[in-house]
Parts: structure tokens; C-alpha cells; sequence
């Protein structure tokens, strides 16, 4: 897809009915260099149709680099893009990241997110929510997020 073409479409409005990414912890190393933060490495897997709520990530620094696939991304006020295999990008600490969705309703994408963020928070976060909770969502979405994930549990647990 060239830039005129993503120019022209239209921006998805989250749907908490579409695919969560998975998220698996690849590393996490206190920074000795830069006392007091840590780096926590995330592959983030979209099946296809896959949707993450708007949020951001608990004041980290986070650089992304996409592994396979094609993602949407929209940060902040900034015009929406498609970043592909082999394209990164970065999101300041703050940064709203208001479009992260798989641009495939057929294929997978996957991304390697490195956020790095104060020691204390991030342990902290960890401790209590696990690497999910370094993605912070928009408080407008939670109840619809919270809805969802109770519905896919109750269905996990009838399989």
C-alpha cells in the first residue's frame, strides 16, 4: 500500500469484539549505564484483525520494529500509517498511541516493542499486572476491554 492510499483511508475505530495481540516477555535488563531504568523487550503478536485498545505505556520510552506482517499506527494527533516488515518507529514517553492494529484481516504481524522506563515503575507494574500492564488503556475503552477478556475467559473455560 503506497502513502496515497493510506491518505485515503479511512481510520478503524477501536472494536474490543476484534483479536487482542499477545505479548511475550523476550527480556528485561536494568540499564547499569543509566541508573534507576530497565529495558523490557515485548514480542507483540496481531493475529489477523487484531486490535489494541488506544493507551499509552506508563511513561517508557518505547522503540518498535516490525518483525512480519503490516501494522496501522496512529500516535497522539499524527496522520495514521502502515508500517511493514522491517519499518520501526518510537513513541515518546506520554505518546497516546491511538491506532495499533494488525493491517491484515488474513495474515499474522508481529512487532518487537522496547520500552524503557523507570526501574521501580516498571517492577512495580510487573509484580502486579504482569508485561500487559506496561499498556495502559485509555480510560474510555476499559470497561469495553474488561467486558471482552471476561467473555473470552468464560469461553476458554467451557473448551
Amino acid at each position: 500500500m503506497v502513502f496515497s492510499e493510506v491518505a485515503n483511508m479511512e481510520e478503524p475505530t477501536y472494536d474490543a469484539t476484534r483479536p487482542f495481540p499477545s505479548l511475550e516477555v523476550l527480556y528485561k535488563y536494568k540499564l547499569l549505564n543509566t541508573p534507576d531504568k530497565t529495558i523490557l523487550g515485548l514480542k507483540v503478536t496481531f493475529p489477523p484483525g487484531a486490535s489494541t485498545p488506544p493507551h499509552t505505556h506508563a511513561g517508557a520510552f518505547v522503540a518498535v520494529h516490525v518483525l512480519t506482517g503490516s501494522v496501522l499506527n496512529k500516535m497522539n494527533d499524527d496522520p495514521m500509517t502502515i508500517k511493514k516488515m522491517g519499518d520501526s518507529f518510537y513513541e515518546a514517553p506520554g505518546c497516546r498511541h491511538r491506532i495499533s492494529d494488525n493491517a491484515s484481516q488474513t495474515e499474522e504481524a508481529s512487532i518487537i516493542a522496547n520500552l524503557i522506563m523507570d526501574t521501580e515503575t516498571m517492577e512495580g507494574i510487573i509484580e502486579k499486572e504482569g508485561a500487559a500492564g506496561v499498556v495502559v488503556i485509555d480510560e474510555e475503552y476499559r470497561a469495553q476491554v474488561m467486558e471482552q477478556m471476561m467473555k473470552l475467559q468464560a469461553g476458554q473455560r467451557k473448551v
